[in-house]
């Protein structure tokens, strides 16, 4: 009986309680209804949900008529939204079908947020789960688009996504539709093979049955090895990455002589960096850039990861969270009296004193004492550039900004946040690392400006 195997799934997958409400997505069409008819004759608390596409014009609307006037026979809560979906689609520069997910999905998440459903129903059968896998089989997958859609998954605060009917085919749910005289609309656009799920569900799927007569009976134990296997291999990725990630400040380190004594490298370093926007290609270069000189740089939309040294020497792969730089320049007219914000990156604080005899320069980079004779207002703040020239402290010539950040071996990204303080067009200071030997304290100083980062370069 079908609504005996409805209940033992639900009860085997934990899916939700008894006094649980559930919100179903209904579309109209044979899956959702039976899935509401089985809701229903189980007396489950559940609510209707209908999205309008509005794709098929008169027929959307048809089957948005047909949804509302069953939600009133079953005498349960309904919600309807319309969508623009072929415009939305465009204006975003993606798919229709990329759309309508998104759209639904966001939707039925705040549907769930303002009225307290527990968790959204979806209509997948066996079928769906098949066709998903073959998809993404052709499509290039790992193990995890293998298994192909879970019983629950949990997508956020408000978004707990169940499957009730992933325990029987599409055949079964017509047989019980024609038992029950379950009502339903038939969309148009399955028949249609321009997409591929209906070429797959037309064409290839009837092929492999006929090979495998109990292909949906195996099906299922298939997925759970293969769902089995993905918890294994996540469990060694999640050992190996802590193992061998080094955090430095914000930023993650790699270093070379680790990455190369993994086995399977090329797979691990794909796996640990896909949470971060890398795509396969780009981890093949970085470990052909393991064995060249550093300077390589990869960037994904969300996180850069450069082929560097650390102050030490020791090379690898420094993974930090993209920040988007903008130019700025940051004039002081005035001596301030508050703290200067600096691009949002740091700050920095200026007093001005008489000089005591027993005035002693505090021996750190991150405060620059000058001579306030040799400074003239306005002073500017901006980031250092190709070409910039000081005379550092204690050095008779000049040299390049970009000398002496290679000097110190700071990082890619120590370097690119590098500022620097000019009084007219002479650098006074490269800001946190080195003051210009002309403005330094001497004997003769009788007043100083004395500059402090208010919080560490980022």
């Amino acid at each position: 009986m079908v609504e005996r195997e409805f209940l033992g799934f639900i009860n085997d997958n934990q899916l939700f309680d008894p006094t649980d409400r559930v919100l179903l997505a209904v579309s109209g069409g044979l899956d959702s209804m039976v899935m509401t008819e089985l809701f229903h004759q189980t007396k489950r608390l559940f609510a209707i949900a209908h999205v309008n596409f509005g794709l098929r014009g008169a027929e959307s609307d048809a089957d948005a008529h047909f949804v509302q006037n069953k939600a009133e026979q079953y005498g349960v809560p309904f919600h309807q939204i319309r969508f623009d979906t072929a415009a939305i689609a465009e204006e975003r520069g993606v798919s229709i079908q990329m759309a309508a997910r998104d759209l639904r999905y966001d939707w039925f998440r705040e549907l769930a947020r303002q009225h307290d459903y527990d968790c959204i129903a979806t209509a997948h059968h066996k079928n769906d789960m098949l066709e998903t896998l073959l998809l993404n089989l052709t499509r290039g997958t790992g193990l995890a688009g293998l298994h192909g859609i879970a019983a629950k998954q949990q997508r956020s605060e408000h978004e707990i996504i169940i499957r009730p009917l992933l325990f029987a085919t599409r055949d079964q749910l017509a047989d019980y539709a024609t038992e029950k005289a379950v009502t339903y609309r038939e969309d148009s656009s399955n028949a249609n093979d321009k997409y591929a799920r209906n070429r797959i569900r037309h064409y290839v799927v009837p092929v492999l049955t006929e090979l495998n007569a109990g292909l949906w009976q195996t099906l299922p134990r298939t997925v759970e090895r293969l769902r089995a296997a993905e918890t294994l291999v996540q469990s060694e990725l999640n050992r190996s990455w802590n193992a061998l990630v080094e955090p430095v400040g914000e930023q993650l380190f790699l270093p070379t002589v680790k990455l190369r004594d993994q086995n399977e490298l090329t797979f691990r370093l794909a796996e640990w960096l896909k949470p971060f926007g890398f795509a396969i290609a780009q981890v093949d270069a970085m470990i052909d850039a393991l064995n060249q000189s550093v300077g390589q740089v990869f960037v994904s939309t969300t996180h850069r990861i450069m082929h560097d040294r650390l102050a030490d020497g020791t090379p690898g792969l420094l993974l930090e969270k993209r920040i988007a730089a903008l130019p700025y320049t940051i004039t002081l007219r005035d001596w301030p009296d508050t703290p200067v914000d600096v691009a949002g990156q740091f700050a920095l604080t200026i007093a001005i004193f008489q000089k005591t005899d027993d005035f002693k320069v505090p021996a750190t980079a991150a405060i620059a004492c000058l001579d306030a004779r040799y400074l003239t207002l306005p002073l500017t703040i901006r980031p250092w550039q190709q070409g910039d020239r000081f005379r550092p402290l204690g050095l008779n010539g000049h040299k390049l900004v970009s000398d002496l950040l290679n000097d110190l071996k700071l990082t890619r990204s120590e370097r690119e946040s590098t500022a620097v303080l000019l009084s007219g067009d002479q650098i006074v200071w490269v800001i946190g690392r080195r003051i210009d030997h002309r403005y330094r304290i001497t004997s003769e100083t009788r007043d100083i400006v004395k500059i402090s980062l208010a919080a560490d370069l980022k």
